[in-house]
């Protein structure tokens, strides 16, 4: 099988939810229809992989928090951050910590919206959407310089396209009726808008509800789901998926774009469900399904209960033309990492593999790793090669 990325995890995390936005390119009737609302043949994907674990450094400098999570991975490299605590770790490929910073506060950013490395220019660029500005660092954590995002633009993600330019894309958050092109090319350098992807969006889902409590008091609700897969790259291979577009698309270096299937009923139909792509090859894509039904995610928040929204996989044969439920539960799922092709990363924390391990659920190197971290250490990345 060629040009596969994989990314598994063994949690499965998932918060509130994410909406955002429609498309139009290329006639749907030439693409595979998903039908939501179909009950499909269950089959197990098997595939082939060299395994390795890399054991990450850990000392009273280097200590991930349970928001750090892995945004990059290379032959070389591998970059964690945390989104809320600002900091930036990069790791070598045996776990040795190569860099470390964090610049939140003072002229530095609020926050890790989203974060894009180039590390053949060591440069390494962070959105910051509360300022909607993007910063550029050097590995070391050097700022090299920093431009506002354009304007009336509400970017939520950034990911490194070429040597010049950032792919985009821009979420408004309450939602509009208005139509949006939600994913463009902007300068590295200036910021400046230079292109967009032949995507219009003809209405953009809201993710967050502001409710009045009174004259002077008012309550926000935002959903997000944390482990669903939207936008994701694929090598050099983006994912364009989100939760107001019925079409998911891939683009590729080129600027070309190829509608890969659509779905029915539509993520704006009264109970929305989006689909995004968590594992993508030449012959086949795993296929996430998340449940994103706002007035039932309002309800249990208001009440103060966590809201848990279920999601469901498939595969589609793309020579067939056919869909299946995917019988792995979960197995593979990919998320906004930028990771190589024919490559899988799995991120294990100490405690889970400690655990495992007292059940006599591990065997081999695993096993032996598990037997001298403690319940404190960093996590394990498990790097598995597919044939």
């Amino acid at each position: 099988m060629k040009s596969i990325l994989i990314i598994t995890y063994l949690g499965l995390t998932i918060i509130s939810s994410h909406c955002l936005s429609q498309t139009n390119n290329k006639s749907d009737k030439t693409i595979p229809i998903l039908d939501k609302s179909k009950s499909y043949r269950s089959i197990q994907l098997e595939l082939q992989a060299q395994c390795k674990y890399v054991q990450l450094e850990t000392s009273k400098a280097v200590l991930l928090g349970e928001n750090c999570k892995l945004k990059y991975a290379s032959d070389n490299r591998l970059l964690f951050s945390d989104e809320y605590g600002g900091d930036v770790f990069i790791f070598d490929i045996n776990g040795k910590i190569y860099s470390k910073f964090n610049q939140k506060g003072g002229l530095g950013y609020t926050s890790i919206t989203s974060i894009a490395y180039d590390e053949s220019k060591n440069e390494l660029f962070i959105l910051d959407r509360i300022r909607k500005k993007i910063y550029v660092f050097s590995e070391k954590g050097a700022l090299l310089r920093s431009f506002k995002t354009p304007e009336e633009t509400f970017i939520a993600e950034i990911y490194n396209f070429n040597d010049s330019t950032l792919l985009a894309f821009d979420e408004n958050l309450i939602g509009t009726n208005k139509p949006t092109k939600p994913y463009f090319f902007i300068s590295r350098n200036s910021g400046n808008i230079i292109g967009y992807v032949n995507i219009t969006v003809e209405k953009v889902n809201a993710t967050q509800f502001i409710e009045s409590i009174s004259k002077n008091e008012s309550l926000s609700y935002s959903f997000i789901h944390t482990g669903i897969p939207d936008n994701c790259k694929f090598g050099n291979n983006f994912i364009l998926s989100n939760k107001s577009m019925d079409t998911v698309y891939v683009l590729r270096q080129d600027r070309s774009l190829e509608p890969l299937f659509t779905q029915t009923p539509s993520v704006h139909s009264e109970h929305t469900t989006a689909a995004s792509v968590g594992m993508y090859s030449d012959k086949y894509l795993q296929i996430c399904v998340a449940d994103y039904d706002i007035s039932t995610a309002t309800k249990a928040l208001k009440a103060g209960k966590t809201w848990n929204p279920p999601f469901k996989l498939y595969i589609l044969d793309r020579e067939k033309g056919e869909f299946y439920r995917d019988s792995d539960k979960g197995k593979y799922t990919v998320s906004k990492t930028d990771t190589p092709l024919n490559h899988a990363y799995s991120v294990i924390p100490a405690i889970i593999l400690k655990e495992k391990n007292k059940l006599g659920k591990l065997t081999g190197e695993l096993k032996t790793i598990a037997s001298n971290v403690t319940i404190n250490d960093n996590p394990i990345v498990e790097i598995q090669i597919l044939k």
